[in-house]
């Protein structure tokens, strides 16, 4: 199985990145061969859709299990379209982050993360209407 884990650097002594789309790097650990594959993130500093094609990548790449701290509703929809298992972890470092999947530790995410980036505008501005008038 590969499994693939967002992660700040090229090492498995960094931590899980926190944000999915915008991860620098991506680690896939191949389970079967206990092999690690260190790749950069190509969709990490695009406009929009960064989360989308993260997913897609790792889609392409065969990955079976996704490994993140947060994750928006569009990547996590497709991933779960495409039958990819996302679990979550905290901010430690890749290799315990590793050890604690293989141990069966880490829960998988069934909803968004809560943190939305970029939605914490104003807002339409609705007037209120006295009625009274």
């Amino acid at each position: 199985m590969l499994i693939a884990i967002t992660s700040e650097s090229m090492d498995l002594n960094s931590s899980v990145a926190e944000k999915f789309g915008r991860t620098p790097f991506v680690i896939f650990y191949d389970t079967e061969k206990n092999t690690f594959e260190f790749l950069r993130n190509p969709y990490a500093n695009i406009f929009g859709g960064a989360g989308i094609q993260t997913a897609q990548f790792m889609i392409e790449k065969n990955a079976g299990v996704v490994i993140t701290t947060e994750i928006g509703i569009h990547p996590l929809r497709l991933l779960e379209s495409a039958n990819v298992l996302i679990y979550s972890c905290t901010q430690k470092q890749v290799k315990e982050i590793v050890k604690q999947f293989v141990a069966g530790n880490l829960l998988t995410i069934k909803h968004e993360s809560s943190h939305k980036v970029g939605r914490g505008g104003m807002g339409r501005k609705r007037r209120k209407r006295n009625k009274n008038f």
